[in-house]
């Protein structure tokens, strides 16, 4: 009776037994326990395989690799096989996926095309005779993203054109550039045998333009006797030159043509008479404005005769009759 009851026993512990070992939850545990242990291993396997190629390289005895690689690691090591790796906890979570985030940003900021200028991203103000075309190309900013773009840079890079006298630039995010410019303004024509020229207040001569901008006074020269030198490709004349010449059209009411030449310098006909006056260069410009007023009431009252009135040089200025008799003033 005894066995019976004991063997009937140990039926129903075995039972409880075996209820337990196929339960969900022991089964996890079960399946939790072979990853970590196969982890383990693996990480076992790496750590080893580092000491070895770490000390083959520095030059460790083969019997020193041996004995290391048949250590066994403390259960208490196994976080650190790992240099820096202590675990998965949730801030390290939370930092992956902010860096994950960054990194995503950083990569939609210099791919996205938003972010990068063509022509149709950049507004132009205050031109009237240059073209967007040239301006934009002066700007050389065409297929740059944003980011890699200097304000100051590209306003130096469209003052460098000789057309543009002054610049202003913005840029609008997420990708706009307004630019604003100031042409340049032409005080003078200089016309030559060559071409004619746009004379700037500092004497540079450019190409003229199509423009409502077209200057009243124009200096004809055509042997181009006033050009001084060539800058950067364009060429100049002489700046007293032009200064003279635009005094002189403030101060008179003559007409819109001046002449130059080698020989007289600036010569032009004087209004209310029939007078020439040889100028000369734009040296001593207060002393001869001084003999021609002095001389102006002579020159009005002579009517139709023809004289020419030389004031090149002022302590020695003269007018001249066509008939070959100067008379010294």
């Amino acid at each position: 009776m005894q066995s019976a009851f004991n063997s009937g026993r140990k039926q129903r512990r075995g039972s409880r037994a075996a209820q337990k070992a196929v339960s969900p939850k022991r089964v996890r545990r079960r399946r939790h326990a072979q990853t970590r242990r196969r982890f383990t291993s693996t990480l076992r396997s790496t750590h080893s395989f580092i000491l070895k190629t770490g000390r083959a390289r520095l030059g460790f005895n083969q019997r020193k690799k041996r004995r290391a690689s048949s250590l066994p690691v403390p259960a208490g090591a196994q976080a650190t096989l790992l240099p820096g790796y202590s675990g998965l906890t949730p801030s390290k979570t939370v930092s992956l996926l902010l860096l994950a985030a960054v990194a995503a940003a950083f990569y939609w900021l210099h791919t996205s095309e938003s972010f990068y200028i063509y022509q149709e991203n950049v507004h132009f103000e205050g031109a009237h005779y240059l073209t967007q075309e040239e301006l934009f190309a002066a700007c050389d900013i065409d297929s740059w993203s944003v980011f890699w773009l200097d304000p100051a840079k590209i306003k130096e890079r469209v003052m460098a054109h000789p057309y543009v006298a002054g610049a202003d630039v913005h840029i609008r995010w997420p990708g706009r550039i307004d630019v604003s410019v100031q042409e340049v303004r032409p005080v003078a024509l200089w016309a030559t045998d060559q071409q004619e020229f746009w004379l700037l207040e500092d004497g540079v001569a450019l190409a003229p333009r199509a423009s409502d901008m077209q200057p009243a006074l124009r200096i004809i020269d055509p042997s181009a006797a006033a050009q001084t030198a060539i800058l950067g490709g364009a060429p100049q004349i002489d700046k007293r030159i032009l200064t003279a010449a635009l005094y002189l059209s403030n101060r008179l009411p003559i007409n819109s043509e001046v002449w130059y030449n080698s020989r007289y310098g600036l010569n032009f006909s004087l209004p209310s008479t029939q007078a020439w006056v040889h100028w000369g260069d734009g040296h001593k410009f207060e002393e001869k404005w001084t003999v021609l007023q002095r001389l102006m009431p002579q020159l009005e009252t002579a009517g139709d005769e023809a004289l020419t009135l030389n004031v090149m040089v002022p302590n020695r200025s003269f007018i001249r009759r066509y008939d070959g008799s100067p008379t010294n003033q």
